[in-house]
């Protein structure tokens, strides 16, 4: 069962945090107004290269969320109505484009592309559900890319993958507007008191 769980930052920015059967992962917009994508590693556990986390079909709005998310990329809609045609198809599909073999693969906007962190993004037709995948950064040297992180950055300024960064910041807000009509809860239904937090 996948849940999704809002809470706000001591600036007043949402997170949302999204637990699967395999664990959870945060969506939220950091300090320099960049949007992040990033998974909880357990404390207990050996650090791995990757996490897999599964959004299946049960919960029918989260999983058209992320539908939304996969189709509006694979189509090359990156805003409503609005289609890139075939301008930016060898962009998406080269050897360092975002989709590959049907697979969404955002690098982390924040260093070199060799380097990065990436997230992938995989439609599991068969089973119908997502594939939400955190690979590591490697550690280059100090300058670039000096330790190892799972978080992924989507860049509103500068980004590797503009226009498509307005997809992600899309779903970013339709994921507020669910929270919204559930009253700030759980998704399957368990009760959180809603929390204001002043801006500062």
């Amino acid at each position: 069962m996948v849940e999704l769980k809002r809470a706000h930052d001591p600036n007043g920015y949402e997170r949302f945090i999204i637990k699967t059967e395999e664990g959870t992962f945060k969506i939220y917009y950091g300090s320099d107004l960049c949007l992040y994508w990033s998974c909880t590693i357990p404390s207990d556990e050996d650090i791995n290269n990757k996490y897999k986390y599964t959004i299946t079909n049960e919960n029918k709005k989260i999983y058209n969320i992320f539908n939304d998310l996969y189709d509006s990329v694979v189509t090359r809609t990156p805003f409503k109505h609005f289609h890139c045609g075939d301008n930016d198809k060898y962009y998406l599909y080269n050897d360092h484009g975002l989709v590959k073999n049907d697979v969404i693969e955002w690098h982390s906007d924040d260093t070199v592309y060799d380097a990065s962190s990436f997230v992938q993004i995989e439609k599991d037709t068969e089973n119908d559900n997502f594939i939400v995948t955190f690979n590591k950064s490697k550690v280059l040297c100090d300058d670039i890319s000096p330790f190892s992180t799972f978080t992924v950055m989507f860049g509103t300024g500068e980004c590797r993958y503009a226009p498509y960064n307005a997809t992600f910041i899309e779903m970013y807000r339709k994921l507020g507007e669910y929270c919204e009509k559930r009253g700030n809860r759980f998704s399957k239904g368990s009760s959180l008191r809603k929390k204001r937090v002043r801006k500062r």
